[in-house]
């Protein structure tokens, strides 16, 4: 790759052990492309001045917003995709001239992820429009289904689901748990307090750990059911997503065709540098 042109950034906090730059570089150079994909850890109180910096500078072509900027970095931006704001969450930011807009690609990388493990064979029929997803595709087989976690990658995985299957999301924060169930319309299922949240494992067909944490323990789990961690360094469904919300994104910012494969092959490369 020559001289960096242009320059896409991922905002988030922390940010610095993220794999998605050795995927997004390596599909730039695949493409002969110069630009750059960059980390910038930002904490909460310097979000808007990031922003402001990302609107400013016309060499910087977009970003990637992940923890915990997902739902607060919304009222920053100039106009949302139908989807971003029917989910209330935001992962790409792409930007014309000095307008900046937002997107969802977290709905379209976990229903491909889906696919892709052959958790949904009824989905592999389906195709689902790169760049935009499509929510309320619902899990077909899973009826009764557990979130744990209730920020804007529970968002993303709600509206995929529901209304097919069951949602039920388990959060700290029982109030924001409310508000997700609130704006996504969730009528079969709902929110469930910490206390509660072995029990609605125990009755779930598909847990999905949407949090940090290592959640739920795994003694908690019976014999048939369905964890799908969200964690990109921790699990191989994790890194499903965020291969195909990355391509997604990889093709909101540049208006051309990711090459997928040479991105799964640089994800898997950096995910076993990690773990060497």
């Amino acid at each position: 790759m020559g001289a960096v042109s242009f320059t896409v950034l991922l905002l988030g906090d922390p940010v610095s052990r993220s794999l998605s730059p050795a995927m997004q570089n390596a599909a730039f150079e695949a493409l002969g492309m110069e630009w750059r994909y960059v980390i910038r850890e930002v904490g909460r109180a310097y979000l808007a001045r990031a922003i402001a910096d990302l609107r400013s500078d016309s060499r910087i072509l977009g970003a990637n917003v992940t923890i915990p900027h997902k739902e607060s970095v919304i009222p920053l931006l100039d106009e949302l995709d139908p989807l971003a704001a029917r989910i209330g969450a935001v992962n790409t930011i792409s930007r014309r001239g000095s307008m900046l807009k937002g997107w969802n690609t977290d709905v379209d990388g976990f229903q491909r992820a889906l696919v892709g493990a052959s958790l949904t064979p009824a989905l592999s029929n389906i195709s689902l429009p790169r760049s935009r997803g499509r929510a309320g595709v619902g899990a077909p087989g899973y009826r009764r289904v557990a979130i744990i976690g209730a920020g804007g990658a529970a968002r993303a995985v709600a509206a995929a689901l529901r209304p097919a299957s069951e949602v039920w999301v388990i959060a700290r924060n029982l109030e924001q748990a409310k508000r997700l169930c609130g704006d996504l319309e969730i009528e079969r299922g709902g929110p469930i307090a910490m206390e509660r949240m072995q029990a609605t494992i125990e009755s779930a067909e598909l847990v999905v750990n949407a949090t940090p944490a290592d959640l739920p323990p795994a003694s908690w789990l019976r014999p048939g059911q369905r964890l799908f961690d969200l964690r990109s360094r921790r699990s191989a469904d994790g890194r499903a997503m965020l291969l195909h919300q990355g391509a997604a994104s990889f093709e909101i910012w540049t208006g051309r065709s990711a090459p997928i494969e040479t991105m799964r092959a640089a994800l898997e490369r950096a995910a076993e540098e990690v773990h060497a």
